[in-house]
């Protein structure tokens, strides 16, 4: 086991014969640049005498990254601190051991390398890479007891996952690891399930080169190298379905290169000649869009059904190509062994190369005359790549001794123009001078695109205004405080964004509704205030400053992509300028109808033609020499089943031409040159994103009123769940919103009603079981376990449940016997009440759509009925109550007045002998007075017995 951790300090120079050294001390390392497949934002690794050293990509357009000569320590040079054990053995046949990274993918979240026969990924952002003290140490081994020779990208995910292949060889030789990265967590399984490649077309020897997965048809098509000792090796396309486990062979590719004979392109059907040059394949590149496969080596093959392959005639033999890229819009860049840069327009055959070249040369002179610093006398291509459907270069430049690496864009447009045949000119005697003029390729003067629609619907993305708030100082600068405020203005507004996606709809369908619904009254109030410097914080908040737009409009240009979901269009109009004269120069005349129709052809390809048909209307019009094409995409109905918003989405393409314009026709545009002629339109067929179902309670409220006579809500009202009563008819509507146009509509399709869940609280909600749910919702159920019930007749294939639709004869609760909603307890003096757990969905119901809408949603049902042995029980009880309390009431009101009575007696008693005691205890205290008051004895005496008659009498 070895470890390697690089951190060099030292200097560079680049030698005269282009090769880059270090010097470390006194020591002289080779700086060896390495290459690997094109994915975006990816890293750049180099070594220096077979120690790794990784150079970060993504570098902005506008700057470039310093790799200076004097010091490489705070350069974007990184301690690659991984284990680079040697784990060669019988099974492990590698020659050499080398601490060079052969591969580096880069996936949107995880960054996997290959070192020798190791695999290793890093998932977190290059930054965190990048860092010294930690980042190295997030390096993670994977397939530990494999011999890794290879890894393949894989261009698109699917199912919410990224994916990685890896080849193997030794013990493992025939097999695909297939990588799998779910929410950063990276696991391999592997392909085929069964048998080996080798095992499956049956050989005893065979080597997999190169794999391209489909993801939309899971399908893993493998280059296969079969090993025969008796004969030269040869090769074969195979293709492996993960579905069925099944081998095919596709393809087997000639032994040597065709003689095309002058053509461009040769389609190879077995009977054509070849030439002595060996075919050496290398790769594949498949694209999904046109389902066009790409096979390349010494030589490019091209087929759009795998079986069937044509040979592009234009690539020297003698080259080899080392990696191809491609913009998935109809073009393709291809780098070979010794740094050429082809290009190829698909959809034609011919291809043109861009460097080295004439063109090339007179660019490089414009941009050396124009002192621009993105080119230099000494420099090397690291790779090539697209981003946002232009071709770039990463380069390392040398400028005075120092060197920088440069994102480069590559002015695929310009370089075409230049190639233009200078030959074909024409000179003429004007007057005393010889007037030029050269012949113009393009078949028309002026295109343009007209009748384009507003984009939004088709290309499904959201947008929001939000200006920033107005500052009410005199210098109306931003400060901290105010752009806190616009920073927590935005954070709110994709709150709302988030926070909109519920089961209920709102009144209005606009995220930003809720947010001013409340305030819009007050917004005179508010502008007044900011008129009067009064605003709080200083700042104003313009309400109309944030909101949803859904009016964008067309700018002369097709759509990025275009989402189509069933049976829908999309149609534009090709205005087509015809050019009026040939290779003598002749002023511009008038064409006739038929010279218009056949100097200028407008051709459509259809990448699936069973899915897309496509509709071209021609228009002449004479005074004007022109043409106009209406051009119309409509969905066939036919190639998707249903889906998710946004999910499993069929790729596909429609490539509109001009006959004649490809790599002829350019237009001067504000973005600069502009290739004309050739239009490439990817499709996604499927449920477009941004559509949702949503329980319509506005017009679900207003429609039961009307149609039950009234309406009762809950006792105590929520305002977010309105209550329906148990006794009545309910009619549920439901919306399907579009989120990017703004639309909201009934939902007119058809649709399953269903209860998946329930409780008598919304603290005793359950989710009910496959068989409940069938038993509570099923017309065939015969347990008498219904939750409702409906008029309609119509079910599904299997008469399991009803279809509902808008017009409805509405939902009858029943809440039978083996119910959970039966016999509800009330909790309360109020009739029992009940939360329904709803599921709509329209899959396999609706015809009208590919979208799959499912909807869960609450549903609140009061006044439910009382069972008949508990109403009962409930009865008896409240009669035997009722009854004991008008029996206690009766002898209360008989028996008050004797007991009165015998109180007011036992009182009297109680008082008499009170006072008798009083009386007789004062007579005997009085005897033992004098005779001197013997007076007032008696006169007390007499009062005494006086006011004693008076207190018996009071009693009395």
């Amino acid at each position: 086991m070895e470890r390697f951790q690089v951190n060099i300090n030292g200097f560079l120079q680049r030698q005269q014969d282009n090769t880059l050294h270090f010097t470390v001390g006194n020591e002289i390392f080779n700086l060896i640049p390495r290459y690997f497949m094109n994915v975006p934002s990816r890293p750049l690794w180099y070594t220096v005498d077979q120690a790794p050293v990784l150079i970060l990509g993504g570098i902005p357009e506008e700057k470039s990254v310093l790799l200076t000569d004097t010091s490489f320590k705070d350069s974007f040079l990184v301690e690659l601190n991984i284990d680079s054990c040697w784990v060669g053995s019988f099974y492990c046949p590698q020659a050499i051991f080398t601490a060079t990274i052969y591969d580096a993918i880069a996936t949107e979240s995880t960054l996997f390398i290959r070192q020798n026969q190791l695999v290793y990924y890093f998932t977190g952002t290059y930054l965190t890479l990048h860092e010294s003290n930690h980042g190295s140490g997030s390096w993670v081994r994977v397939l530990a007891n494999e011999c890794i020779k290879s890894l393949c990208p894989v261009h698109f995910h699917s199912n919410g996952s990224e994916y990685v292949m890896a080849l193997t060889s030794g013990k493992r030789e025939g097999y695909v690891h297939f990588g799998t990265i779910t929410d950063g967590h990276v696991s391999f399984q592997v392909l085929p399930k069964h048998r080996s490649v080798c095992e499956g077309i049956q050989v005893f020897n065979c080597s997999i080169i190169w794999a391209v997965f489909i993801a939309g048809d899971y399908i893993l098509l493998m280059l296969v190298e079969l090993q025969d000792p008796t004969t030269r090796n040869y090769f074969q396309v195979v293709s492996y379905d993960l579905v069925s486990d099944n081998l095919v062979i596709l393809y087997t590719i000639p032994e040597f290169i065709p003689d095309a004979r002058g053509l461009e392109f040769l389609m190879i059907l077995g009977t054509e000649s070849y030439t002595n040059f060996t075919m050496v394949p290398k790769g594949m590149f498949y694209n999904p869009y046109n389902n066009l496969l790409f096979i390349w080596g010494n030589f490019l093959l091209q087929s759009y059904n795998n079986e069937n392959f044509i040979y592009l005639a234009d690539f020297p033999k003698d080259q080899s190509i080392k990696y191809l890229v491609n913009s998935f819009h109809g073009e393709t860049a291809i780098v070979t062994e010794t740094e050429e840069i082809w290009y190829l327009l698909e959809g034609s055959y011919r291809m043109y190369r861009l460097f080295p070249s004439k063109a090339w040369e007179v660019h490089v002179s414009l941009q050396v005359m124009q002192q621009s610093s993105f080119y230099t006398h000494i420099e090397t291509m690291v790779t090539l790549f697209y981003e946002d459907h232009q071709l770039y270069q990463l380069v390392y430049l040398m400028n005075d001794g120092q060197g920088r690496l440069v994102k480069r864009l590559v002015p695929v447009e310009q370089l075409l123009m230049y190639q233009q045949p200078g030959s074909h000119y024409l000179l003429e005697q004007r007057g005393n001078h010889l007037t030029l003029s050269f012949t113009d390729f393009c078949p028309f003067t002026v295109m343009r695109l007209r009748d384009l629609p507003n984009p939004q619907i088709y290309t499904r993305q959201e947008r929001y205004r939000a200006r920033p708030p107005r500052v009410l100082e005199p210098s109306g600068f931003h400060d901290q405080n105010s752009l806190a405020v616009y920073q927590g203005l935005v954070y709110y507004l994709l709150f709302l964004h988030s926070k909109y996606h519920k089961p209920y709809a709102d009144p209005v369908h606009d995220s930003t509704w809720r947010w001013w619904k409340n305030k819009k009254v007050d917004q005179d109030y508010y502008f007044y205030l900011a008129s009067n410097l009064q605003s709080a914080s200083n700042v104003y908040i313009d309400m109309a400053s944030y909101e949803k737009i859904y009016d964008l409009k067309a700018e002369h240009e097709l759509p990025e992509r275009i989402y189509l979901d069933k049976g829908t269009s999309y149609g534009f109009s090709i205005f087509v300028t015809v050019r009026g004269h040939s290779l003598e120069f002749q002023p511009e005349r008038v064409l006739t109808t038929l010279e218009l129709r056949s100097k200028v052809d407008l051709g459509v390809v259809l990448a699936d033609a069973d899915c897309i048909e496509v509709v071209v209307d021609q228009k002449v019009l004479i005074n004007r020499n022109s043409v106009l094409f209406w051009v119309t995409l409509r969905d066939k109905r036919s190639c998707f089943d249903q889906g998710l918003s946004g999910h499993h989405l069929m790729k596909t393409s429609v490539l509109v031409k001009v006959v004649g314009a490809v790599g002829h026709c350019f237009q001067n545009t504000h973005r600069g040159l502009h290739m004309q002629g050739n239009l490439m339109i990817p499709l996604l067929i499927g449920c477009p994103p941004g559509k949702r179902l949503a329980f319509d309670i506005t017009y679900t409220v207003e429609y039961n009123r009307l149609q039950n006579k009234h309406y009762f809500d809950c006792v105590h009202v929520d305002p977010e769940m309105p209550c329906f009563l148990f006794r009545d008819t309910f009619y549920p509507f439901f919306l399907i919103q579009d989120l990017v146009t703004g639309e909201s509509g009934s939902f007119q399709g058809s649709y399953v009603f269903k209860v998946v869940g329930g409780g008598p609280t919304m603290d005793t909600l359950i989710e009910y079981s496959e068989e409940e749910i069938y038993r509570f919702n099923s017309p065939l159920d015969k347990t008498n376990s219904l939750i409702w019930t409906t008029k309609n007749t119509t079910t599904t294939n299997d008469s399991a449940f009803n279809i509902m639709t808008h017009q409805s004869l509405g939902i009858e609760w029943l809440c039978l016997e083996n119910s959970p909603c039966h016999d509800t307890i009330p909790h309360s003096i109020f009739a029992p009440e009940f939360f329904f757990k709803v599921l709509v969905s329209n899959r396999g119901v609706d015809k009208s759509t590919y979208c799959d809408h499912q909807l869960i949603f609450l549903l609140h049902i009061h006044g439910l009925p009382l069972s008949a042995e508990r109403a009962l029980f409930i009865l008896m009880v409240s009669f035997i109550v009722f009854i004991g309390l008008v029996s206690l009431y009766i002898i209360f009101c008989l028996l008050l007045t004797p007991m009165v009575k015998a109180c007011n007696i036992l009182r009297w008693k109680i008082n008499n002998i009170i006072t008798s005691e009083s009386y007789y205890t004062y007579k005997s205290s009085s005897r033992i007075f004098t005779g001197t008051s013997g007076t007032k004895s008696r006169a007390s005496s007499s009062i005494g017995s006086s006011v004693s008659s008076k207190v018996v009498e009071g009693n009395q």
